[in-house]
């Protein structure tokens, strides 16, 4: 399994970091995190894509609420969404409106607790 260290960087100077899971293949991108009970702290999920377009996730079979997080080819964070776990009645669709390169699921809470907003910095390095 690949991993990858993100790095956000908060309007007050500060930083965060998350131990990510690469999903770096298809099958993974759309496997995701479906199925899983739990999530550590300061772990994620790390969606790079060959071009920044726009990309729609949904929470079918995510048990785990989460922030998702959409990063644009600046290396800035364009949206965060606040997704609820799959109820299996209605698989609501999360986007961010425009253009993204990379995506980031964490759990849900994690942007608002370290301050992590539209704008901040995103740095990505390989383990």
């Amino acid at each position: 399994m690949q991993e990858v260290t993100i790095t956000f960087h908060t309007d007050s100077s500060k930083s965060v970091t998350l131990i990510c899971e690469v999903a770096g293949s298809i099958f993974a991108k759309t496997k995701g995190l479906m199925y899983r009970s739990s999530l550590p702290d300061e772990h994620g999920m790390f969606f790079p894509f060959l071009f920044s377009s726009y990309q729609v996730f949904w929470m079918k079979n995510v048990k785990i609420p989460l922030d998702i997080i959409f990063v644009n080819n600046d290396l800035r964070v364009r949206k965060i969404c606040e997704a609820f776990a799959d109820s299996n009645i209605l698989h609501k669709e999360y986007w961010a409106y425009g253009l993204c390169k990379y995506v980031v699921e964490c759990n849900r809470g994690f942007c608002k607790k370290h301050k992590i907003s539209v704008g901040s910095k995103v740095s990505i390095e390989k383990s």
